[in-house]
């Protein structure tokens, strides 16, 4: 067991990033190691507090990395990343808007999707290529069949109120924006697609009487924009709670175009449709997986003809080359082992930190001690066995856990 090292797990999109940050961690502590895991900026706060360990950045827009790498490596943290966007990427964009050099310089470990990931940070700056450790992402584990227990119960809730139930996600945060729609010229090819969902979805409401349709949309969405839309279909529902994997096993059938969540689908064995009514340039990943329809009357169909989902479905070959998967190994094992070959100081005996101060900011969510505590008792399930944790609030919204001898 691994004593005295401790591990920063910042989370900034809750419903996208908590669960898997937890799996990590829990595995992190049985092995010896102090987490302090919560709210992002909090977080970040906390590690000018404790002691040196390794703080696991997510990546970001140019700007929000900046901040981040150089406010822990500030902080005498040693860096290492898992850019949360790092699957569906695009070398020249990538590279100029979430991977610059000038940064990733001070980064131990890059943790990387996919080989698809690596050769484009690789070509990029063939220098850096040894930090690049392709791992997959712990997001991943949790649609195994090992981990997909964690939800089954709330799946199983979620069908009983929804029955078959079509899931719709959605992504046109570009132009349906939270606040206002976005009209310039450069979001014409995303207003087309939303408003071709939109009819979509009317028209499913109409054809599928007795079938609910969730739609999920984007974090980003403006949701009232929807519930608007559908405020007439007693059989049409606006639904963003909670990780999407819960919602996925429950769904009888996912419609997308060009979300991630096509993919996770896919990897959950669930029957998943991408439905492309625009003709685009490229063909997203995403829209490989599963089912591929581009007319209502297709899609009609493909819904009516979705017990032979297995014969029909299409697994591009591509897949395994942008997320990497092993049957018996897990991506949280992967990061582990080279988070433990990192050297670090050792820290102090006594620990007593300053009071965090947190400034105003808008607060993308709330962490309550008992998420933990449930959500670690679940892989106690799983994995038949438990240890025991001390959990403790050190700030609102984030916490520090570590094992009881």
């Amino acid at each position: 067991m691994t004593s005295n090292r401790w591990l920063y797990l910042p989370v900034e999109v809750k419903v996208r990033e908590l669960d898997a940050k937890l799996l990590l961690s829990y595995y992190a502590i049985k092995q010896g190691y102090q987490v302090i895991i919560g709210d992002h900026p909090t977080v970040e706060e906390a590690s000018s507090h404790f002691p040196r360990g390794i703080f696991l950045t997510k990546g970001g827009p140019k700007g929000f990395r900046k901040r981040t790498i150089t406010n822990a490596k500030t902080n005498r943290q040693t860096i290492v990343e898992l850019d949360e966007e790092g699957l569906l990427i695009e070398k020249a964009k990538y590279t100029r808007d979430r991977m610059r050099k000038d940064m990733l310089k001070f980064v131990e470990q890059e943790y990387c999707w996919g080989d698809h990931q690596k050769q484009i940070i690789s070509s990029a700056y063939p220098d850096m290529t040894t930090k690049c450790k392709v791992v997959g992402n712990p997001r991943l584990d949790l649609l195994t069949a090992k981990y997909r227990e964690i939800y089954r119960d709330e799946a199983t809730a979620i069908q009983e109120t929804y029955q078959d139930f079509i899931l719709v996600n959605t992504r046109f945060s570009l132009y349906n924006k939270a606040k206002a729609v976005n009209e310039n010229r450069f979001v014409k090819p995303i207003k087309k697609l939303y408003e071709a969902f939109l009819e979509m979805i009317e028209v499913l409401a109409k054809e599928f009487p007795t079938k609910n349709i969730v739609i999920r949309p984007h974090p980003g969405e403006n949701i009232r924009s929807y519930q608007h839309a559908f405020s007439q279909y007693q059989n049409v529902h606006v639904v963003h709670e909670g990780t999407i994997i819960k919602w996925l096993l429950a769904a009888n059938v996912i419609i997308h175009n060009g979300c991630t969540s096509g993919i996770e689908a896919f990897l959950l064995d669930k029957p998943v449709i991408a439905y492309i009514p625009v003709v685009e340039k490229d063909n997203t990943l995403p829209n490989q997986v599963g089912l591929q329809v581009e007319t209502l009357a297709s899609l009609h169909q493909a819904i009516l003809n979705i017990s032979n989902y297995n014969q029909l479905k299409r697994t591009p070959k591509s897949l395994y080359h942008y997320c990497f998967l092993e049957n018996d190994s897990y991506s949280y094992q992967r990061i582990l082992h080279l988070c433990n070959r990192i050297s670090l100081p050792s820290p102090p005996l006594k620990i007593s930190p300053r009071r965090i101060s947190i400034q105003k900011q808008k607060r993308r969510f709330s962490l309550l001690e008992n998420e933990l505590t449930h959500f670690y008792q679940k892989i106690d399930d799983i994995e038949q066995d438990s240890f025991q944790r001390h959990i403790k609030q050190i700030a609102p919204n984030a916490y520090r856990v570590q094992a009881i001898p």
